[in-house]
């Protein structure tokens, strides 16, 4: 393989890496991904839109954004374990400076 071709693999393999959510909140079947962003200022954390996993007619597993009546209380408890990463995520960011 030229070394070219190498490098391009290796930086697409490492943007890969880097794409990836760095935790992720789950309650029942809700989901919230939570994502380290680079700014000017430094890096800081955010939470994705939650997401919801069921069972099509098929049986077949599915992401969803509608919640039903009982849903919302899983959203709420995944939202409240997203918010207590986020701050610990923070915290471990704050010491290894």
């Amino acid at each position: 393989m030229p070394q070219a071709q190498r490098a391009d693999d290796e930086n697409e393999a490492e943007s890969a890496r880097s794409r990836r959510p760095v935790d992720t909140a789950r309650y029942g079947n809700v989901e919230i991904a939570i994502w380290r962003n680079a700014s000017a200022k430094g890096d800081f954390f955010s939470a994705s839109t939650p997401t919801i996993r069921y069972k099509d007619d098929a049986g077949e597993w599915k992401d969803g954004s509608n919640f039903g009546r009982h849903d919302l209380l899983d959203l709420a408890e995944a939202a409240r374990e997203a918010a207590t990463k986020i701050r610990d995520l923070q915290k471990t960011k704050g010491q290894s400076r």
